[in-house]
């Protein structure tokens, strides 16, 4: 069963969590779905999917903007919105590692379409 989001005045987060509007992408399995990255830390994010679609469990996260990928698990869920717990992060914009080929992929195509456009 899936949490529901903290209130803010139960907040337990070690890290502190800037906020955001980046393009992003959940990468579950064989599907890959829309969403904008909320907030971010080094430990965690908020991301509002754009459809009504919500994976829960084991994800990635591809942040668009800065070239990143984070393995992350679905740890509370309300509406359109999931908090992620980030297990580790990989760096697009250079050599990476098989785990992330498919987020190398979805983030050098969205570069291109960006700057065709």
């Amino acid at each position: 069963m899936t949490r529901r989001a903290p209130d803010a005045e139960h907040d337990r987060r070690t890290a502190v969590r800037i906020q955001t509007q980046r393009s992003g992408k959940i990468l579950c399995g064989a599907f890959a779905w829309d969403c904008v990255i909320r907030d971010l830390s080094s430990h965690g994010a908020r991301v509002q999917m754009l459809t009504g679609a919500a994976p829960a469990g084991q994800i990635q996260l591809v942040d668009l903007v800065a070239g990143l990928a984070h393995d992350a698990s679905v740890v509370w869920q309300r509406d359109r919105e999931l908090g992620l717990k980030i297990v580790r992060t990989y760096d697009l914009r250079g050599l990476a590692p098989a785990a992330a080929g498919t987020a190398k992929r979805i983030w050098s195509a969205s570069r291109s379409e960006t700057s065709a456009g």
